[in-house]
């Protein structure tokens, strides 16, 4: 596995620091309803919410004090949202023949999870994506309120799966533990010590690197001067490590079932309910889901389609679910959109074709994809105590 990421590190080193808003809006390609001989029949689209303050600081850090007014700490930029609303209204082009133009809360549902910049960043894109047409107006502002629904942080069982799994956690510790992880986190121990001694924080992992990089990210993204010590390791030093601490949250098939796996499990539920017709609401067409960097690497690790990287500010899976015409299954496309400038890349699921088809992609995906999570997560050790979440 780090093997494999290393070849491909050199290769996205340019996507994995693909995050500042860009003005240029680019030629978008409109999916027909039936478009290439398929007909499109379900759509999900994940993403990460947008460019943000900082959300965390280090003792060393001169902006310690600092407010963020009038944004505050964690919360969404002007870019950001400027950002945003340009992703709505890109899909409101793609799935325009699709959707059609008037919102229908039975065609389209909108989930964040319970942070204000995930839910303010849903508000933002369904902004773009439902300007009200004539009968939806209601007043001067061309705009209309749309749902955001949410689970309690702590509770979160789709997009962050922040609930409490033992197995999930000693299963990593293992990991951490190998004698390939440990060698790894050799070869990076003095920039751990020197990151430790320049910052006042105790940086011992990936993890410690990754919190410090996000810090630089979100400082210099809201046009702060950086401290001089960040030339010497900001962002190159830091890159490879803070990517390396997204790989050991989703390294292995287990670890993948109890986290990517559960969204991923829902994405088949609803395929397969679109498919026997037993969908609800009756008409439902599309999914909008807004979550954070790990959302993104770890549906696509349990898809096993990610290719390393840091997931930018507004990076954007879409899921397509269609019928192919002339022989009647239903099977899935899967787009990456990690910037505004450049069109969305189709992913292929390795032993797949790009247009992978339903049964196909539950074969492959059976190993990832839990039967009940809630027992895979127990442990028979009654003195094991389940770490705190960290973070978002």
């Amino acid at each position: 596995m780090i093997r494999r990421i290393r070849t491909a590190f050199l290769a996205m080193a340019v996507i994995a620091t693909i995050s500042l808003v860009t003005t240029v809006l680019i030629t978008t390609q409109v999916i027909s309803t039936t478009g290439n001989g398929r007909k499109l029949e379900l759509v999900h689209v994940v993403m990460r919410h947008g460019a943000r303050t900082p959300a965390s600081t280090y003792p060393k850090d001169p902006y310690i004090n600092e407010t963020f007014y009038p944004f505050g700490w964690g919360q969404l930029t002007n870019e950001g949202k400027m950002e945003l609303y340009k992703v709505g209204q890109y899909l409101r082009e793609r799935y325009r023949d699709f959707l059609g133009t008037r919102y229908s809360p039975d065609a389209f549902y909108t989930e964040s999870t319970d942070v204000d910049r995930t839910k303010a960043s849903m508000q933002l894109v369904n902004a773009g994506l439902w300007p009200p047409e004539t009968a939806q107006k209601w007043g001067p502002l061309n705009w209309q309120p749309v749902p955001i629904h949410s689970e309690p942080l702590d509770e979160d069982m789709l997009l962050l799966v922040r609930k409490p799994c033992a197995q999930y956690h000693i299963e990593r510790n293992k990991v951490i533990k190998s004698e390939t992880v440990q060698d790894l986190f050799n070869q990076y121990d003095s920039l751990f010590k020197d990151l430790t001694e320049i910052t006042g924080q105790n940086v011992t992992d990936f993890d410690g690197v990754q919190d410090i990089y996000s810090t630089l990210l979100a400082e210099e993204s809201f046009n702060l001067t950086l401290p001089e010590w960040t030339k010497e390791f900001y962002p190159d030093k830091m890159l490879e490590p803070t990517i390396f601490s997204f790989v050991l949250n989703a390294y292995n098939d287990k670890m993948n079932r109890l986290k990517g796996g559960v969204l991923l499990k829902k994405l088949l539920s609803d395929w397969k309910s679109k498919a026997d017709g037993t969908i609800s609401p009756v008409n439902r067409q599309a999914f909008l889901y807004g979550g954070h960097d790990s959302t993104i690497s770890n549906l696509l690790s349990a898809l096993n389609v990610w290719d390393p990287q840091i997931p930018g500010y507004a990076i954007t899976i879409l899921l397509e679910l269609s019928r192919d015409l002339s022989t009647n299954e239903l099977g899935v496309e899967i787009y990456l959109r990690n910037s505004t400038s450049i069109p969305p890349h189709k992913l292929t699921i390795p032993g797949c074709d790009s247009f992978c088809t339903l049964e196909k992609l539950e074969q492959l995906t059976e190993s990832v994809i839990p039967e009940n999570w809630e027992e895979e997560c127990k442990t028979n050790d009654t003195n094991y105590i389940v770490p705190p979440s960290s973070g978002p």
